[in-house]
């Protein structure tokens, strides 16, 4: 091998290697922090035509929930299965929507940021891309706990108890039993004056009930409910168990 040509071959792979390497680098740096999740609770606030609040919550589990947070008709919550895939998240089996979606993710501090790679769908397109902020989990903290009342049911009275997990799990159940009713397990939600319940099998639509803790009682105010049955059972003033 002549020197003209050993030259060559000396920067033919020292090219190799810095495209091999750019490669890697890119690769790399489009793979997100092994740090930070994608997975939580996350609350964006919409301005526009009309403002309002939403709720995203992304579990471990696989689902996928967007939550009304205020009492805007107009709008209903939106579940589906979630799959991650590095920066990208697929978003799919929604109800409303037979095709899939998919989104590239990021996190920086207490920020997601969703943005659209893929999508037919005008309306998730909308409601997901931009930055959500993660819930601030003071408010459940003030909640979480189990709570008992009395109830009156044809002039005989009762205890319920009402507990409410870390996890958005709220149970309604009865402490003595009560004819012609039964046990409840919903999700819920709570912002800093307002318990969103939702995903609830015996009624349609989130309920929304504006709540004050006083020392050890959590008073609980009917806001919007178009399911009377559980507007009775959770309004009113429950005492903290211990």
């Amino acid at each position: 091998m002549n020197r003209n040509n050993a030259v060559i071959s000396f920067y033919g792979v020292l090219l190799w290697a810095c495209f091999f390497t750019l490669s890697a680098c890119k690769e790399k740096n489009d793979d997100p922090d092994p740090s930070v999740s994608l997975f939580g609770n996350w609350t964006r606030t919409y301005t526009g035509a009309e403002t309002f609040q939403a709720q995203l919550n992304l579990k471990e589990s696989g689902s996928f929930e967007w939550i009304m947070l205020d009492t805007l008709s107009a709008h209903t919550n939106s579940y589906a299965k979630i799959q991650v895939n590095g920066n990208q998240v697929r978003i799919y089996d929604d109800p409303d929507f037979a095709g899939d979606g998919i989104y590239k993710w990021s996190v920086s501090g207490d920020i997601l940021t969703l943005t659209m790679v893929s999508d037919d769908y005008t309306a998730r397109i909308s409601a997901l891309t931009g930055n959500w902020n993660l819930k601030n989990s003071e408010s459940l903290g003030k909640i979480i706990g189990a709570w008992q009342k009395t109830v009156m049911e044809q002039g005989n009275s009762y205890r319920v108890r009402l507990t409410m997990t870390s996890d958005q799990v709220l149970k309604w159940d009865m402490i003595d039993p009560i004819p012609g009713h039964t046990n409840s397990s919903v999700s819920f939600t709570a912002t800093d004056n307002t318990i969103v319940i939702f995903n609830d099998p015996d009624c349609n639509g989130n309920g929304y009930f504006t709540y004050v803790v006083n020392n050890n009682e959590l008073t609980c105010t009917y806001l919007k409910d178009q399911c009377p049955p559980r507007s009775q059972s959770f309004s009113g003033t429950w005492s903290k168990m211990k």
